[in-house]
């Protein structure tokens, strides 16, 4: 008990003095996601799962203004699959809980990272915030595309650093992303041993523009390895059309490939349109995606073809300065089939239906 008031003591010490020197600021959020969730699969669809989950999570932002553009921000969270802390209770469990299924999850910096931002430029280093979207998700994990997996395995950050410029009123934005990092191997004595290394960094650039109310932004991403390493390459753009009745429309698409051989060719397009608009008391956000891979690296071509309906309707309950509650009841459906030389080879559809309980503050 003593430990833990003087612990309390020095963490209030702690923020009190940064407050002296720093405008802090603290902002967060809470879900609770029950879903239940049918996963079919097999060469001819035979077998079908269906289970029932309770995902929950929180996440605490923090911000400190040192003036004149420079900042420093953090994320706390579970650093667990798309900082989710567990579903059914599952999770550690503290000494002396009673409820042994329970969980609780541990703390972490989800983003962790100080910078300066300008009216002409501005950059950030640590672990830095990465938007998760279609590009990402098929440059990093093109054989899963669609069902957000960067968002899932990676929480929306990453190691690395991030440039911008205005040009022409406009960002251009540049990221240089730490994707592997694991040095020389050596032995015992010092010498280096004959292990090729595993460093890989990827390159991210857009530069969105607007003509006419019309926003397009095109972006590029590209990994760097080693030797005999993947070094993916993807581009493409997102077009945006203006509102008309309170409801936009945008499109996008995109083209990936892996041409070293040692670590498997590939080629692949993605394409997504997206409904976002008001309707009733509340808004609402459709898209449906399309991407067809194509693995090159054996004796014939296997086809992997995807499709994703995103259907949600948010609702809010609760709006004020101080936070929000919201409620967004949603479908989720991905399906996917493999081809191999004209006969399909597998089989996998996935529904998901939640509603998401969603605190803001």
């Amino acid at each position: 008990m003593r430990k833990n008031l003087s612990l309390t003591l020095v963490l209030i010490l702690v923020l009190t003095m940064a407050t002296a020197y720093a405008d802090i600021t603290f902002s967060g959020d809470a879900r609770v996601r029950p879903r239940m969730d049918v996963k079919t699969y097999g060469e001819n669809a035979e077998k079908t799962v269906t289970d029932n989950y309770y995902y929950y999570r929180a996440r605490l932002n923090v911000m400190a203004n040192m003036s004149e553009g420079y900042y420093f921000k953090t994320q706390l969270g579970t650093n667990g699959v798309a900082t989710w802390t567990g579903k059914f209770g599952t999770g550690s469990t503290p000494s002396g809980s009673s409820i042994p299924s329970a969980g609780r999850g541990t703390l972490s910096f989800l983003q962790l990272y100080f910078g300066h931002k300008g009216d002409a430029f501005g950059w950030s280093a640590g672990i830095i915030p990465v938007s998760g979207n279609s590009m990402t998700d098929f440059h990093y994990y093109p054989t899963i595309a669609l069902d957000i997996p960067w968002v899932i395995y990676n929480n929306s950050a990453a190691s690395g650093f991030n440039f911008y410029y205005m040009l022409a009123g406009n960002k251009l934005d540049l990221k240089v992303i730490v994707d592997d990092n694991l040095g020389v191997v050596t032995d015992d004595v010092g010498d280096s041993l004959d292990v090729t290394t595993k460093d890989a960094y990827s390159i991210h650039l857009n530069y969105p523009v607007k003509f006419a109310g019309v926003k397009i932004s095109p972006e590029f991403i590209k990994t760097l390895g080693d030797e005999g390493k993947a070094s993916p390459m993807t581009f493409g753009a997102e077009v945006a059309l203006p509102k008309m009745a309170g409801f936009g429309f945008s499109m996008f698409a995109g083209l990936t490939s892996q041409t070293v051989v040692d670590a498997g060719t590939y080629a692949g397009f993605i394409a997504r349109g997206k409904l976002v608009g008001k309707v009733g008391p509340g808004s609402i956000t459709a898209w449906y995606d399309m991407a067809k891979l194509t693995d090159t690296s054996g004796d014939v071509d296997v086809i992997t073809n995807f499709s994703y309906i995103w259907l949600a309707y948010k609702y809010t309950a609760h709006k004020s300065d101080q936070g929000s509650l919201t409620f967004a009841p949603t479908i989720r459906i991905y399906n996917k089939n493999t081809d191999t030389d004209g006969v399909m080879s597998g089989y996998y559809s996935r529904s998901k239906f939640e509603l998401t309980t969603e605190v803001k503050f």
